[in-house]
């Protein structure tokens, strides 16, 4: 597992032009990720949702979840963990990481350079996790 910190602009673009590879197995410390995270979610009440939202709605109607109330498990995000993205297209991708001493997964959407205002942004979409209760 490597862990990372979230929006790291010193990792290098893949040639798919995202930062994050869908095959590591990466973990975060959500303590360090929150402030920024919160701030990125205020941010959508002055700018709009990034265009990208619209590939995790697909992702979660596509795997039965709802887009008002999302609630991924973990048994549906587990088998992504570090083996490949659970959504990648040219607007964002979704990966599986985890977070320092937890066993939940939670889902990061990171932003392509289409997303006007967001562009390379790595969001976690589920900040509360992927839990099964």
């Amino acid at each position: 597992m490597k862990e990372i910190r979230l929006n790291d602009y010193s990792i290098p673009k893949k040639t798919n032009g995202y930062r994050l590879d869908p095959k590591e197995k990466y973990v975060i410390d959500l303590k360090q990720e929150i402030d920024f995270q919160i701030a990125v979610v205020k941010s959508y009440q002055e700018f709009g949702y990034p265009p990208a939202i619209k590939n995790y709605h697909a992702w979660l109607y596509e795997n039965g979840f709802s887009q008002e109330a999302p609630c991924p498990t973990n048994d549906v995000v587990a088998p992504y963990y570090g083996e490949k993205p659970l959504w990648i297209t040219p607007y964002s991708q979704g990966i599986a990481v985890k977070v320092k001493d937890d066993d939940d997964f939670y889902i990061v959407m990171e932003c392509s350079e289409k997303n006007k205002g967001y562009k390379s942004t790595q969001i976690i979409v589920t900040l509360l996790g992927c839990n099964d209760s």
